[in-house]
């Protein structure tokens, strides 16, 4: 007899205390963030909430809700902010969250520069055109019951102050023509191997400028153009395929049968979303996979390459369809930063063991193919 499942318990909403400091994982409108915080121990994955700042309104980000395109100055809102504060530590302070708040923190965020200078976020936003202040009249309160006194109102005519600055100075969605993207998905709206063609063609450095929207797994990310020099192509999006790498995985549990995500998948994409998520870097694309929908390339961070620090983690091995169309002169990296993992059995390489060599430990004969830059293949003397 089949014991029936027991459905999960709702995952209780994430209560933050009053006060506060978090890093700043990434950012989903220009008055909303996801905050990470600290894992409770070493296997735990790190805790996140969204944090929405109270009582202001960015205008409303691309989605398949609003069929792909922005609210006027909506994007530039969002760069704003993610080029504020993604990967940086940031002081919140928490207004409204809990059964009344739904899925997220209402509250404010600080920052405080190499000045020591403290600024709120939810003020600047406001004072540079990328949002307005969200305040609904109170019909029960006269001029004579307000307390100018009152936090609160004193807040809300903060917002209002610098929201007036802003529309004189016609900023950001106060602009006479406030930016509005119509976003472009590959397969859908444009080819793929379109734009691989005009990276090399049209760009200065033969290279994509683009911001890492998603990581679906350590190897495979979802990239939003924002280089003005791919022209029709500025603000598409891509599903880019890490070169030379292949990581974890992750299973379909709603798949049928459903499927387990293989070791270290986990691991690997929050090695790379510390990295890279929301980051605008730069990308060598070097071309289509065979479906010809996902770009396969090299992406260029001020701190390394990406790829090699995943091989040298164990958390990722090296894909032999994919290093092929890379420049060769890049590959031996890879190779040494794999074998160093495999040597100290590290994460993915856990259970490897060298292969033993059994005959000859000389062999002669002719090179009938050279299948990559450190692969041959070779016919012994002897043999047909």
């Amino acid at each position: 007899m089949n014991t029936p499942a027991v459905p999960a318990a709702p995952q209780r909403p994430l209560i933050l205390p009053s006060h506060g400091v978090a890093k700043v994982k990434n950012v989903l409108s220009g008055d909303t963030v996801v905050l990470l915080g600290k894992a409770t121990n070493p296997g735990a994955r790190p805790p996140e909430v969204v944090f929405t700042f109270e009582k202001v309104s960015a205008p409303r980000i691309a989605s398949k809700g609003n069929n792909n395109i922005d609210e006027p100055g909506a994007f530039p809102a969002r760069e704003w902010l993610r080029s504020r504060c993604v990967g940086k530590s940031v002081a919140f302070e928490t207004r409204k969250q809990g059964a009344t708040a739904g899925d997220r923190v209402y509250g404010l965020l600080f920052m405080t520069d190499e000045a020591g200078n403290k600024s709120n976020l939810a003020l600047e936003c406001i004072r540079n055109g990328f949002a307005i202040p969200k305040i609904y009249p109170n019909g029960q309160d006269s001029e004579e019951d307000t307390n100018p006194d009152d936090p609160v109102k004193m807040y809300e005519n903060e917002l209002l102050a610098v929201m007036e600055e802003a529309k004189e100075a016609k900023l950001g969605m106060h602009s006479d023509l406030p930016l509005v993207r119509s976003i472009k998905n590959a397969g859908e709206g444009f080819q793929t191997l379109h734009l691989v063609e005009k990276s090399k063609k049209l760009t200065s450095k033969g290279t994509v400028k683009c911001v890492i929207e998603y990581c679906f797994d350590g190897s495979r990310y979802r990239c939003h153009v924002t280089d003005p020099e791919l022209q029709d192509l500025q603000y598409g999006n891509f599903t880019l395929l890490l070169g030379g790498v292949s990581a974890p995985r992750f299973g379909n549990p709603r798949q049928e049968p459903p499927t387990e995500s293989e070791p270290y998948a986990d691991e690997a994409r929050q090695f790379v979303e510390l990295r890279l998520l929301q980051r605008e870097l730069e990308v060598s694309l070097h071309g289509t996979d065979k479906s010809g929908v996902c770009a396969v390339g090299t992406i260029h961070h001020p701190r390394g390459n990406i790829a090699v620090e995943l091989l040298k983690n164990g958390l990722a091995k090296i894909s032999e369809w994919s290093v092929r169309m890379m420049d060769m002169n890049d590959v031996p990296a890879l190779r040494m930063a794999e074998n160093s993992a495999k040597r100290t059995n590290l994460n993915v390489w856990k259970e490897y063991a060298p292969p033993q060599l059994a005959g000859a430990s000389e062999i002669y004969g002719t090179v009938i193919e050279v299948l990559t830059g450190d692969t041959l293949s070779i016919l012994p003397n002897g043999e047909a």
